[in-house]
């Protein structure tokens, strides 16, 4: 019971999240269908439901075998949380620098966590190369956005030193 409560209290909240996200941005951007809280409720849990229940080809299994599109997703959503985590290290690094404290034990693991998952990036772009171009090219976006991510902290740094 409590395992379940779990997951319901947890789609709950993610669903009141995207919807509160979708009413704020049509409020900012003027698309009045996205203030509306039942349209942007179903704008919310048609992705989740197309992971949910929608089949694709899996390059990972023999003979290109059926899965649910969140199974054949969820590589690509590992490498993309471990972005996040990376990214989180990365501002922290950057802030103590600034400060003047020791920056090793946020560096050491950014950097770990960055290469790895660029690793992981390389072998899924090669095991979805020519099999699944969808998620060959979101994995190509996600390397491009940890180079981005990595360029971006490069020239924080140089700032950095310049004003120090």
């Amino acid at each position: 019971v409590l395992i379940i409560s779990f997951a319901a209290t947890t789609l709950d909240t993610a669903t009141r999240i995207q919807r509160l996200i979708l009413n704020e941005f049509g409020a900012a951007t003027n698309i009045k269908p996205l203030s509306n809280r039942y349209i942007a409720t179903i704008i919310a849990i048609v992705p989740a439901m197309l992971l949910a229940f929608w089949d694709i080809a899996d390059p990972g299994m023999p003979s290109g075998g059926m899965r649910q599109a969140g199974f054949v997703l969820w590589p690509i959503f590992g490498a993309s949380n471990q972005m996040l985590a990376a990214l989180t290290l990365m501002v922290l690094t950057l802030y103590y620098w600034q400060k003047k404290k020791p920056i090793l034990p946020l560096l050491i693991p950014m950097l770990i966590i960055m290469i790895v998952t660029f690793t992981a990036l390389i072998t899924n772009a090669i095991k979805f190369f020519g099999e699944n171009g969808i998620l060959f090219s979101l994995t190509i976006i996600l390397m491009g956005l940890i180079l981005w991510m990595a360029f971006e902290g490069l020239n924080k740094v140089l700032e950095i030193r310049r004003r120090m």
